[in-house]
């Protein structure tokens, strides 16, 4: 039985973003399904065929974002200095986004019919962990424990 999953989704994070509408229909913007969708299948690779984790969870995002080319060397080495990335997206956004692609997600099922990965509601989500930082590339290393 596996106690615990790791899984690294390459690029810029994506935090999750109000549905955007048209009229009366609701949808959920592209940029932000196309992560998701991303991460469901990054996530259901490292689960290999197990079952979803049954009780309480404990979830551990690290987003990392790359520090810009248009950034002076001077913000460069300020950012080295201290890596955490106080600005936009915020932390909740990112664990929202995060946690329903790996949960049990009925709208992005219709598109993917994988049902839950990781996990199957987020509300088995017990504790969770979020850091923003700058490094050398961006990716987002998500880890999932029983607890």
């Amino acid at each position: 039985m596996t106690e615990a999953v790791s899984f690294v989704i390459p690029g810029d994070p994506v935090p999750f973003a109000r549905a955007g509408s048209f009229g009366k229909r609701r949808f959920t913007p592209p940029k932000q399904r196309d992560y998701m969708l991303k991460a469901r299948r990054i996530a259901h690779e490292a689960m290999r065929g197990a079952a979803p984790f049954a009780g309480p969870v404990g979830v551990e995002i690290e987003a990392l974002y790359e520090l810009p080319a248009s950034w002076s060397k001077k913000k460069r080495a300020a950012a080295v200095e201290s890596p955490w990335k106080p600005s936009r997206p915020d932390c909740d956004n990112l664990a929202k986004a995060i946690m329903d692609a790996v949960g049990d997600n009925p709208s992005l099922d219709q598109t993917d019919k994988l049902g839950a990965i990781v996990f199957g509601d987020d509300a088995a989500v017990c504790r969770l962990l979020v850091e923003k930082r700058f490094g050398s590339s961006s990716f987002v290393r998500v880890t999932v424990s029983r607890i």
